[in-house]
């Protein structure tokens, strides 16, 4: 019986001690720690980039929690009253935060007037959410598009605009929007980004002038001769295996084309057939950059922590390394033969347009692979894709071809052949490797489009599939019709419409003209050698219904015979 109640009398001490925390002024601490977190959102939160202050938030934040256990524990209270005191204040003080941003978000926030779904006003997760099924976010755009207008609000401060004015107010030469938060995904500091993630516009067209050099007209022609040969040994493969991947072996040869080009080295892609380890790394991670670059500052955190980034490592490494063995064996007087020595060259010459430190250098070469390859290789596939779609217009570039090569192959003939760049073009419209676009922010005083006013400090982006297949500016949208761009340019109204595969502006690509001479010489040698078809069983259905947006284009499998015509 003693035992019993002594029993007893051991669980009521550890009862009792909650009560401490729970009693007298809990409802004080609780209230000023909900005010002060309102006021937190209010005077703080709402007015900055929180990508900026994300690490200085969470270390204000541990400290300020630590701290107040500390001095509950000073004044009287246990280890564990002071814990559950203090988690009372931290969950009071968040919830409070998160009620201030959901009424703030809803009813009084400048973009309350522009219709969207309700989840995407409260948070950029319901974008990731809803997308993350199929990861064809581009095509969510458009059913809100259809939905809700020109004008959508597809987050929190965000809007998507399906306005052909909306191109030149938020990409054009004269627009004073600026790279969105997007591009802080990977540092925040200038010095340490790659041009790419830039978003000082004096900064990236100090540095931009850089990267024209290494792409400029001089330059490409010390590079054809490189392109030319990788395309040489393509060909050789698909003679021997006839039926291949065409989305699997586009990338090989893009990503070999652009180890040649960009660093002088080969990934003897096409040779092997099979990625480079170093890339490889890089391709399976892109669902989740497609998920995770909805919300940027989480991918910003989510990169901080040890072993997130393990399959990057080996292409950083690869990169980092080809650099600095560059650099070590440098010589001043010898003209560069690519685009990476571009780069170093300006920074031992200390031109100010050099990569201000080693880390931009190392995310400008890791840019140099990625973007160039990426981008080249969705579009080669994707050619392919329409030729066999159309055979009419596959035997039209093949005629032409015919007529100004012969049985020889000269680049310079090659560029009589304008046929080839409607192609080139008409595929870009239809599946550009950027299929949402770029983000921009509106300045301080807003911007207007078709008389409708976007406040300052807004994130805006025009879909850059949907924009160019709206029918209000393209005559027969849905359909392949090369010609647009070139014969029937006037019938189509083809001048004016729309069209941003490589954006404009300031921030366009730089690399416009090295992926047309790699897809010019590949085109033209392809159909010198080929007749290029589905392969039996291969529609190209998946090809075209299952591609997903990642920010770059990643398209599924589709196999292709490529027949030697006789």
């Amino acid at each position: 019986m003693n035992s019993s109640i002594t029993s007893i009398g051991e669980l009521e001490a550890p009862i009792e001690s909650l009560q401490v925390p729970l009693s007298g002024d809990v409802s004080q601490v609780a209230a000023a720690a909900a005010v002060l977190g309102a006021l937190f959102h209010v005077s703080i939160l709402r007015t900055v980039e929180v990508e900026k202050f994300l690490y200085k938030f969470a270390a204000l934040g541990f400290i300020t929690v630590v701290s107040l256990c500390v001095a509950h524990i000073k004044n009287g209270y246990t280890i564990f009253a002071a814990i559950l005191r203090v988690a009372l204040s931290f969950v009071f003080f968040n919830g409070a935060v998160l009620m201030s941003m959901f009424i703030y978000r809803v009813f009084f926030h400048r973009l309350r007037r522009f219709p969207g779904p309700l989840g995407v006003k409260i948070t950029r997760f319901y974008s990731a959410y809803t997308s993350s099924p199929d990861l064809q976010y581009f095509k969510l755009v458009m059913e809100w598009n259809r939905q809700y207008g020109d004008f959508i609000r597809t987050g929190p401060r965000e809007l998507a605009i399906v306005r052909k004015s909306a191109v030149s107010v938020i990409y054009g030469p004269e627009s004073k929007c600026r790279k969105s938060t997007w591009y802080a995904q990977v540092d925040t500091d200038s010095r340490k980004c790659s041009i790419h993630l830039m978003r000082d516009h004096d900064q990236h067209r100090k540095r931009r002038r850089a990267w024209d050099r290494g792409f400029a007209f001089k330059a490409l022609n010390t590079y054809e001769p490189l392109i030319n040969a990788k395309v040489e040994e393509f060909i050789t493969q698909l003679s021997k295996l006839e039926t291949v991947d065409a989305t699997a072996w586009s990338m090989y040869l893009s990503f070999d084309i652009m180890g040649k080009v960009g660093f002088g080295k080969d990934f003897y892609s096409v040779t092997r057939g099979e990625e480079h380890p170093a890339i490889e790394g890089v391709h399976s991670t892109m669902s989740i950059l497609g998920f995770m670059s909805h919300v940027p500052w989480l991918l910003n955190l989510m990169g901080r922590i040890p072993g997130a980034a393990a399959a990057y490592k080996d292409f950083f490494n690869w990169c980092s390394s080809e650099i600095e063995a560059k650099k070590k064996n440098w010589n001043p007087e010898e003209y560069p033969q690519d685009i990476v020595s571009w780069l170093i060259k300006v920074v031992m010459d200390k031109e100010p347009s050099a990569s201000p430190t080693d880390a931009a250098l190392h995310e400008d070469s890791r840019v140099i692979i990625v973007a160039g390859s990426e981008t080249t290789a969705t579009t080669l596939a994707s050619i392919f894709y329409f030729l066999a779609k159309h055979p009419s217009v596959q035997q039209k570039l093949q005629a032409q071809v015919d007529s100004v090569l012969g049985e020889e192959w000269d680049y310079g003939k090659v560029k009589t052949i304008t046929f080839i760049d409607d192609i080139i073009n008409e595929t870009l419209r239809l599946k550009p490797a950027l299929l949402t676009g770029g983000y921009r922010v509106t300045p301080r005083e807003g911007i207007t489009v078709d008389g409708t006013f976007i406040p300052g400090d807004i994130n805006v982006f025009v879909p850059v599939q949907g924009i160019q297949t709206d029918p209000r500016y393209w005559k027969e949208a849905d359909e392949f019709i090369p010609e647009r761009f070139g014969e029937r340019r006037d019938e189509m109204g083809t001048d004016g419409a729309p069209f941003i595969p490589f954006s404009l502006g300031a921030y366009s690509c730089p690399g416009k003209n090295l992926a047309f001479l790699s897809l010019r010489i590949t085109l033209s040698r392809v159909m010198q050698e080929f007749d290029v078809s589905f392969a039996p069983g291969e529609t190209g259905e998946v090809f075209d219904k299952e591609v997903k947006d990642t920010f770059t284009t990643l398209l599924p499998p589709m196999m292709i015979r490529f027949t030697k015509r006789k």
